[in-house]
């Protein structure tokens, strides 16, 4: 077959709202108006997202023409694959693997052995809102604001003294001038008298009061530019050998690593770690907060940590995008 039954899933879902799996369930999109989170600043374009029903099951041929026609197959042969494909999908639920399907979703037993779904937001199926995606607008902070700001925290350090107390200091220091006048007036008239008369020439050691230098860890070094994965080299891991900045883990996390099934051959990295438990610490990290974190394979000497996984290049960058402003803005594609 071209493409896997998720493919065509995800095809049709741009043009229908519902597209069955006989004997599985329903994949149904659900129309959502623009956002915005006024606490993270993040604006999000009108969309359309994933949801799963396991209640819907009887065939309405909707599934098997499309994929009949693509394939080029009889429809008989189009029903046997997407029976083939549904049942593969159910022994692996129901082994407790998280079936994760790019561009639509993940799919898993919860502990009450419950079919459970999270949609995923790498597609938007709104065709009106194509090439919008989410990003940041910090609040403008207004001119009158922040002079409002100084203000307050100039007056707050401001300490008010008493009249008395100024002249005090005043005469304090008017007898200490009276004393230290005439020593001043005596190193004034001497260096007027050695910097007037000729002085011969010495030659002196040139410096930069500008140039400094400082010793750096191998463990706090950052990455130099030309150690960053560039986007234009993406698909060539054997030419391109340097890895993404290792991410700051602080604390150990439990490394508690849920089995997630990779389907297509295209994976956005986000993390590489040289020591394999930090690896397993962030993929617990980001599982924890709802990403489909998994180890991609590729260099031996590196721990490669990806999110989502696609069939197709133009999948994998359709994603690269949201995973850069969410998670790593250093994130790139990796193929297998």
């Amino acid at each position: 077959m071209k493409l896997e039954l998720h493919e065509h899933i995800s095809r049709l879902l741009y043009d229908h709202e519902c597209v069955i799996v006989p004997g599985f369930g329903a994949f149904l999109t659900r129309y959502y108006s623009a956002e915005v989170n006024h606490a993270t600043y993040m604006m999000r374009p009108p969309s359309r997202r994933v949801y799963f029903n396991s209640s819907i099951r009887e065939n309405d041929g909707l599934l098997a023409k499309s994929v009949s026609y693509l394939e080029q197959i009889n429809y008989k042969q189009a029903q046997d694959f997407i029976s083939k494909r549904s049942a593969e999908w159910s022994l692996a639920l129901k082994g407790g693997t998280k079936l994760s399907l790019a561009g639509i979703g993940r799919l898993y037993m919860d502990d009450n052995n419950r079919l459970q779904f999270t949609p995923s937001l790498e597609i938007n199926y709104q065709r009106s809102s194509y090439g919008l995606s989410i990003f940041r607008a910090p609040a403008i902070q207004r001119e009158a604001e922040i002079r409002k700001t100084i203000t307050k925290a100039i007056e707050k350090h401001v300490v008010i003294e008493h009249p008395e107390t100024k002249e005090k200091k005043v005469a304090g220091w008017a007898s200490v001038a009276a004393m230290l006048g005439p020593v001043l007036l005596a190193t004034a008239i001497g260096y007027s008298y050695f910097t007037t008369a000729p002085q011969p020439l010495e030659s002196v050691a040139s410096f930069n009061p500008l140039s400094y230098s400082r010793s750096i860890t191998d463990d706090a070094k950052p990455l130099a530019a030309e150690e960053v994965k560039p986007e234009a080299a993406t698909l060539n891991t054997d030419e391109v050998n340097k890895e993404v900045a290792e991410p700051n883990i602080t604390a150990p996390v439990k490394e508690n690593i849920s089995p997630v099934q990779v389907i297509g051959h295209y994976h956005i990295v986000v993390g590489s770690f040289k020591e394999q438990k930090n690896a397993n610490n962030y993929i617990s990290e980001l599982q924890a907060k709802g990403y489909e974190a998994y180890l991609a394979g590729g260099d031996s000497s590196f721990s490669r940590v990806a999110i989502g996984n696609f069939n197709t290049e133009v999948d994998a960058r359709n994603a690269l995008n949201g995973i850069r402003q969410n998670v790593n803005s250093g994130s790139w594609i990796f193929s297998n």
